[in-house]
């Protein structure tokens, strides 16, 4: 018994973080279902990977006003580590990569630095609700979808 639990501990150890590896069976159940097969496609999977280093690592909104819920998920890019958001639109069949080696206004290309998220009241230019990103005690900003893409406001410095 002792055997297997110190073989697993040193598998986890030597693996890295949870985010560089595929995603669990768990971490794929808990995010809706419509949203499962668009980040588990070959396609999106060989580049990003789920990150959970944040609690809770996905939120629901109407990101884009259609009165749907989306989804925002925190990914990695596989090839560079860069943290970043993957924003997926109910009905679509892509999600939208902000960060995770794409840059977006001041939060930049890597997201790294976030380390608290939620959702945000209506804001103006917003089609729907908005993402409020944040480095605790530090800046943040607002994600929002246009109508056509994300768009980055700050808050604080």
């Amino acid at each position: 018994m002792w055997g297997a639990l110190i073989i697993a501990t040193l598998a986890l150890l030597t693996t890295g973080s949870a985010s560089a590896a595929e995603p669990t069976w768990q971490e794929l159940q808990n995010l809706p279902s419509w949203a499962q097969s668009i980040v588990s496609a070959k396609g999106f999977a060989s580049a990003y990977a789920l990150s959970t280093r944040i609690n809770p690592y996905f939120l629901q909104g109407d990101f884009n006003g259609d009165g749907r819920l989306d989804l925002a998920v925190l990914i990695e890019n596989r090839k560079t580590a860069e943290q970043g958001i993957a924003l997926v639109h109910a009905g679509a069949a892509n999600a939208i990569v902000v960060g995770a080696g794409r840059a977006i206004g001041n939060g930049g290309a890597d997201f790294s630095w976030l380390d608290a998220w939620s959702i945000s009241a209506r804001t103006p230019g917003a089609r729907g609700d908005a993402l409020l990103v944040q480095k605790l005690e530090s800046a943040g900003g607002l994600l929002y979808w246009d109508g056509s893409s994300y768009r980055w406001r700050q808050q604080g410095d």
